[in-house]
């Protein structure tokens, strides 16, 4: 796996009009080109105050189809609002760091 890092994004609950702030470690899978994203906390709290993650591990990759990207699930091969919140905060990260 490549090394970790972290990725900060806005993710909507309920309703779209009240968004939270999370943190999270991404690591790419390179076996079979994937992401692996845990540790999820608060973008707003310090890392001695994280306790348990606020939502459970996830493994999301990017899928082309006739030029269109989209950022999946990648048990489900579906696309969500945290996967594509997950994968824009990803391709963030890479594109300040030069892709790598």
């Amino acid at each position: 796996m490549k090394k970790p890092f972290e990725i900060i994004f806005d993710f909507p609950l309920a309703d779209p009009d009240f968004i939270i702030s999370l943190k999270a470690t991404a690591e790419l899978h390179h076996s079979d080109p994937y992401w692996v994203v845990d540790n999820f906390y608060s973008a707003n709290k310090s890392s001695r105050e994280h306790h348990s993650s606020i939502l459970p591990r996830q493994e999301i990759k990017l899928m082309k189809n006739r030029g269109c990207r989209s950022w999946v699930h990648k048990d489900s091969e579906r696309e969500t609002v945290l996967s594509k919140a997950l994968g824009k905060a990803i391709e963030n990260v890479l594109n300040e760091n030069g892709g790598n």
